[in-house]
């Protein structure tokens, strides 16, 4: 790590909140639902899809965990209502996961009812390593109630290669739905890739593997140069378009690359995180990555004209 980054690492809990606020606003929707549906119908106007994701940190209250379940609840609600091309992301630390897998199921079994009332699909994401395997548990029940749901696996994992291969031979639905992200949590290197390149490349072998098993998948990047390699992998393997996409965080200053993927016949989906919580949840990505003030930096010259 630079000394500017430990810097910024050391010093973001003491830093005024309006310049937390600052960051934050260029990737978060805002704090309402509200916010997060707005600006997902913007997105969806310019050709893209969207993903909402309730921002909040993990919960070790059961009554938290509850009210966080309805405030799940309550999306699938409001996008059909506002008639979006929109799906849903959760945390299941948030329903309860590390307090007890039952309290979790039981809060994660009413989303997924919900999602059903509604037909839409939810993305169980993946945190740090404690939970890898929970998630994945979770997510092979999960989709044995309610096909129309999938977890997330990280690049920079050196497991990841392995666990596609066991999600599809346990995935009854045979239906596979996986997001592909490079990981930005702290790991050890025993378990995890550290070096930029090694990540790249365990990317583009974890891609390989999800179509030859034929896994649907969303390829979460904004590597540019990642994202020309897949789109050639999937050209060269004659992978249809119908079973991936690519997504990218909202606010992330890759317009030019996203629409050209748009005008090429690729779907394109937008993750907008959204809530009351945006200031831990700014907090938690500047330790996670250092190297965010370069990107908010580079977003504040080149605001994401997708946002407006």
């Amino acid at each position: 790590m630079g000394i500017l980054n430990g810097i910024i690492v050391r010093t973001a809990p003491w830093m005024p909140k309006f310049i937390i606020g600052r960051i934050a606003s260029v990737y978060v929707a805002g704090d309402k639902l509200e916010d997060g549906l707005k600006l997902s119908k913007l997105v969806n106007s310019k050709g893209f899809s969207a993903t909402l994701d309730l921002l909040g940190e993990e919960v070790h209250n059961r009554t938290e965990t509850n009210k966080v379940r309805d405030s799940y609840c309550e999306l699938f609600e409001g996008i059909t209502n506002f008639g979006i091309d929109c799906n849903v992301s959760l945390k299941l630390t948030a329903l309860g996961l590390r307090i007890n897998e039952e309290l979790c199921w039981d809060n994660l079994s009413v989303v997924l009812d919900k999602a059903r009332e509604y037909d839409n699909f939810v993305r169980l994401d993946m945190e740090d390593s404690s939970v890898t395997q929970a998630t994945i548990n979770m997510c092979m029940k999960a989709k044995d109630y309610y096909p129309k749901c999938g977890t997330v696996l990280q690049a920079y994992m050196r497991r990841t290669v392995d666990d596609i291969g066991s999600i599809v031979q346990e995935d009854r639905s045979h239906d596979t739905n996986l997001r592909l992200c490079k990981g930005a949590y702290k790991e050890s290197s025993e378990i995890a890739y550290q070096g930029y390149q090694e990540v790249r490349d365990n990317y583009l072998d974890a891609a390989r593997v999800m179509i030859k098993n034929e896994v649907y998948t969303g390829f979460a990047t904004h590597d540019e140069w990642l994202i020309n390699e897949i789109e050639a992998l999937v050209e060269e393997l004659g992978y249809s378009k119908d079973k991936y996409e690519f997504q990218a965080l909202s606010g992330v200053p890759i317009d030019k690359t996203l629409e050209r993927l748009r005008d090429k016949g690729h779907k394109v989906r937008y993750y907008i995180p959204y809530g009351p919580e945006w200031y831990a949840y700014s907090l938690r990505r500047m330790r996670e990555n250092p190297d965010i003030w370069k990107y908010t930096l580079k977003a504040f010259l080149f605001r994401s004209k997708h946002r407006n």
